[in-house]
C-alpha cells in the first residue's frame, strides 16, 4: 500500500494497552486498519510500577495492530492520564508587531506569553495545551485573527501539566518498545475527538471517561476544552469490592462484574442466584445476581459525585447543557449512563463508542477504543505520519495553534 499514509495512537492504560493504525480520509475520518487491545500490566492507576511488564504489554498490543495492517508503526500519539494531572485556562497577550496585520509569529508570541505564566513547580510540567481564543484589541470571541489589524493581540489557553517523572516513565516504556513518541496527548482530549459531537462541544458537555485506575475527566465549552482532570477511583475499585465481599479473587471478581454486573439493580432479577469460586479455591457458593449490582452501584456513585464536586469547584458546572457523555470500559455496565444522569442532577447522559470511523467500523465499536481511536484521528489532523519522517521542525506551539484552527468550524 505505497500510496497510503498512516498513523497510530496508543492508549496507555491502567488495565489495557490499546494500538490503532489508520489512514486519514480528506473528509477528517480515519480509516481503521489495525487495532491491537492487550491486557496491560506493569501499570497502577496510569502510572508505570514495573518497566518490564509495561513494556512487554505495550509490544504486544502494537505488534497485533502491525499484523492486522501490514505495516511498521515508527511512531505514535501516546496518551497521557493519572490522578496528577491539572489544567488552568490563562490569558497570555503580545502587542502586534508593526506591520498590516497580524502574523502567524505574533500568535506564537502570544501563546508563548500565556506559557509563560502557567504556575510550575519543580516537579512539573505542561504536557498538553489547546487554545481556546483569542481577543483582538479588547474583542473577544476571535477563532483565526491571523491577516486581522490590531495592536494587541491576547490568547486564553487551556494548559495540562502533569508531574514529569511520571509522564517520562510513560514515554520511555513506549520507546522501549520500539515506537518513538510523536506527540503526548491527555487522553481525555483524545476521548473527546472520538465520541462528542461539534454541537455538543458548542453546547457545553462534560466528558467521563471511567478506566480502571482512574476516570478522566474534560468539559468542553463554546467548541474548545475548558477544563479537564482525573478521579483517581475506576472501574479497578468495583472489582475490589466485588472480590472483598463476596470473598473472591480479583479475577473472579473481574468476571462476575463482566458477566452480571449492573451500575443499578435490576428488579426484574428476582431471586436469580450465580456460582462463585471462593478464595480459597475449594468451596463454591451460591449468591444473588442482584448483590453484584448492590455492591456495585455505591462505587460508580461516588466516581460520578466526585466528578461533581470537581466541575461544581471548577464553576463551569451549570455551563454544560449538552449532558454527559460516558467512554471506557468502566461505562460499559448496564445502566452506567442511567446513574450518572442521576447523579448529576438530571443532565442527559449517553455512552459514547468511536464516531466518524471507516474500516474496521466494528471492531472498534466500543467506548473502550475512544482514546485509542481518538489518538489515531488528532495525529491524522496534525499530519504526523507513523512511518515516514518526523516534522520536527515544527514548534508545539505552531502544532497546537495548527490543531486547534482545524478542530473549529470555519466560518
Amino acid at each position: 500500500m505505497p500510496n497510503r499514509s498512516f498513523v497510530a495512537g496508543i492508549d496507555v492504560g491502567t488495565t489495557k494497552i490499546c494500538t490503532i493504525i489508520g489512514c486519514p480520509q480528506s473528509d477528517g475520518r480515519l480509516e481503521v486498519v489495525g487495532v491491537g487491545l492487550n491486557p496491560s500490566a506493569g501499570l497502577k492507576r496510569g502510572i508505570i510500577v514495573d518497566r518490564e511488564d509495561a513494556i512487554g504489554s505495550i509490544v504486544e498490543s502494537v505488534e497485533s495492530a502491525q499484523q492486522q495492517a501490514e505495516v511498521e508503526v515508527e511512531r505514535a500519539y501516546v496518551g497521557v492520564t493519572g490522578a496528577h494531572i491539572s489544567s488552568v485556562n490563562i490569558t497570555g497577550r503580545t502587542n502586534v508587531a508593526p506591520g498590516p496585520a497580524v502574523s502567524e509569529q505574533d500568535v506564537q508570541r502570544a501563546v508563548q506569553s500565556a506559557r509563560d505564566a502557567v504556575p510550575l513547580p519543580q516537579d512539573r510540567e505542561i504536557i498538553h495545551e489547546v487554545v481556546r481564543e483569542f481577543t483582538v484589541d479588547g474583542e473577544p470571541g476571535v477563532t483565526r485573527p491571523v491577516g486581522m489589524s490590531a495592536r494587541r493581540l491576547d490568547v486564553e489557553l487551556h494548559a495540562v501539566t502533569g508531574t514529569v517523572s511520571i509522564v517520562e516513565n510513560v514515554e520511555r516504556c513506549v520507546i522501549d518498545a520500539g515506537v518513538a513518541v510523536g506527540q503526548r496527548v491527555l487522553e481525555p482530549i483524545a476521548t473527546g475527538m472520538a465520541v462528542i459531537t461539534d454541537a455538543e462541544r458548542d453546547l457545553g458537555v462534560i466528558l467521563v471517561d471511567v478506566g480502571g485506575g482512574t476516570s478522566d475527566v474534560a468539559v468542553f465549552l463554546d467548541g474548545s476544552i475548558a477544563h479537564t482532570s482525573a478521579i483517581p477511583v475506576g472501574g479497578d475499585h468495583t472489582t475490589r469490592d466485588i472480590a472483598r465481599l463476596l470473598r473472591v479473587s480479583f479475577e473472579e471478581a473481574e468476571k462476575l462484574k463482566c458477566r452480571f454486573g449492573r451500575a443499578l439493580p435490576n428488579e426484574e432479577a428476582g431471586d436469580e442466584r450465580v456460582q462463585v469460586q471462593l478464595a480459597n479455591g475449594d468451596q463454591s457458593e451460591e449468591v444473588p445476581l442482584s448483590l453484584i449490582a448492590e455492591i456495585i452501584e455505591p462505587r460508580m456513585e461516588e466516581i460520578f459525585s466526585l466528578v461533581r464536586g470537581n466541575i461544581k469547584r471548577a464553576g463551569i458546572y451549570e455551563q454544560a447543557s449538552a449532558g454527559v457523555v460516558l467512554s471506557g470500559g468502566g461505562s460499559k455496565l448496564p445502566e452506567t449512563a442511567g446513574l450518572a444522569s442521576r447523579v448529576l442532577d438530571g443532565l442527559p447522559a449517553r455512552v459514547g463508542s468511536p464516531r466518524g470511523t471507516l474500516g474496521m467500523v466494528d471492531a472498534v465499536a466500543s467506548p473502550v477504543y475512544a482514546t485509542g481511536v481518538g489518538l489515531a484521528m488528532l495525529a491524522g489532523r496534525e499530519g504526523a505520519s507513523a512511518t515516514g519522517e518526523d516534522d520536527g521542525t515544527r514548534s508545539l506551539i505552531q502544532r497546537v495553534v495548527q490543531w486547534w484552527e482545524r478542530l473549529l468550524p470555519r466560518a
